[in-house]
């Protein structure tokens, strides 16, 4: 199977609606076709443009935006949501004479500070010199200094490097493994993160977590579901590995296991009140990690039980493509433990309200037992 070309959201952005490219010219640098170009368009809801369509600026409007307001093609072009070589043609074509091109004061030197030691972005660094992006990038090839790849070379939104201990570090992956598709085309490459959700409080949580650290972007479906996006530094690539098991790091380790088991009670868990006993329960495809989770538990005390939850197959209009497993715990001073190693550590609003809500329970029961005894 071919596999699928990652561009990032904020790559796309800025090479077709920022430096106007068209999907042709895209397509080129990324060594795919146009088409594919405009299929990732359409996935981040980016608005194609109409090519055959003529572009018409009256020449009196040019007249007043480059003469009297002094205003440079490529401002033109923002506020007319066009190419600045679109104005620039359209310039030509009205018979306006153009201005000399601005040129720039920037070393080899300088550039390599910025560029490789600071690791600003072609944007950012056109932004402190009132130019364009295309500019920088040019200077780059021109000095011969080497560019990163093309999502890190073009992005034009800044990430943030993990800078978090190993609680946290274990937290996300947790839920990385719960609930999110992390890929990266190597270990240079922005970290894209994915996910799918109908609940508002997933998408607040994934922006609290994640979001922070670069660009987040959210869009709503016709049919209601949540379509999230992340673009990462590449020093999130702990994120990208995928596989049934727990670290070592985090499984030997009390705090880092505990905050693991968070994240993932946050991304796939369930902490309820059935039958008017609070309950806590697991169920996932990750047979190995569950079977962890359940091994590491009862070396901490806290008896929790481990089965196969469901077979696959299609289960009261519920399709399940592996074998469904589970982990779950029941009793009073299990599930009072469990509760409290978690509480410090659940970020997710909802899942923590239905915390509080199994210990109050479980806490009433104690004590109903406790006075039932003294009876």
């Amino acid at each position: 199977m071919t596999k699928k070309l990652e561009i990032p959201y904020g790559s796309l952005k800025e090479l077709y609606v920022n430096q106007g490219l068209s999907t042709y010219k895209i397509a080129k640098k990324f060594n795919c076709y146009a088409t594919v170009i405009q299929d990732r368009l359409k996935e981040y809801g980016i608005a194609l443009r109409k090519p055959k369509e003529r572009i018409i600026i009256p020449k009196d409007k040019l007249e007043q935006l480059y003469c009297s307001e002094n205003l440079s093609t490529q401002k033109i072009a923002k506020k007319l949501g066009i190419s600045s070589c679109s104005v620039y043609y359209k310039l030509k074509e009205a018979g306006i004479k153009t201005r000399v091109k601005k040129t720039i004061s920037l070393s080899k030197g300088k550039l390599k500070n910025l560029y490789l030691s600071k690791g600003l972005s072609c944007s950012e660094i056109a932004e402190k010199f009132n130019c364009n992006s295309v500019t920088i990038f040019q200077k780059l090839k021109n000095y011969n200094i080497r560019t990163r790849n093309a999502s890190l070379a073009n992005t034009i939104y800044p990430k943030r490097k993990f800078v978090g201990n190993d609680e946290l570090k274990a937290y996300m992956i947790g839920f990385r493994l719960g609930d999110l598709n992390v890929k990266a085309k190597d270990k240079s490459s922005t970290i894209m993160v994915k996910s799918n959700t109908t609940k508002e409080e997933q998408c607040a949580l994934i922006k609290l977590i994640y979001g922070r650290y670069g660009h987040y972007k959210v869009k709503k479906s016709n049919n209601g579901d949540y379509c999230i996006w992340i673009n990462l530094d590449k020093s999130f690539y702990f994120l990208v590995p995928k596989q049934d098991k727990i670290e070592d790091w985090i499984f030997n380790n009390k705090t880092n296991f505990f905050s693991f088991l968070a994240g993932y009670t946050d991304a796939e868990g369930n902490i309820a009140i059935s039958n008017g006993a609070a309950r806590f329960r697991i169920r996932t495809y990750d047979k190995n990690i569950l079977s962890q989770i359940y091994q590491k538990l009862n070396d901490f005390g806290i008896n929790a039980k481990f089965g196969l939850a469901s077979k696959k197959g299609v289960y009261w209009g519920r399709v399940y493509n592996q074998d469904c497993w589970g982990v779950y715990v029941y009793s009073k001073k299990d599930i009072l433990n469990l509760l409290q190693n978690l509480k410090p550590l659940i970020k997710h609003k909802k899942r923590y309200n239905d915390l509080i809500l199994a210990e109050k329970n479980v806490l009433e029961r104690i004590k109903k037992y406790d006075d039932k005894l003294r009876i």
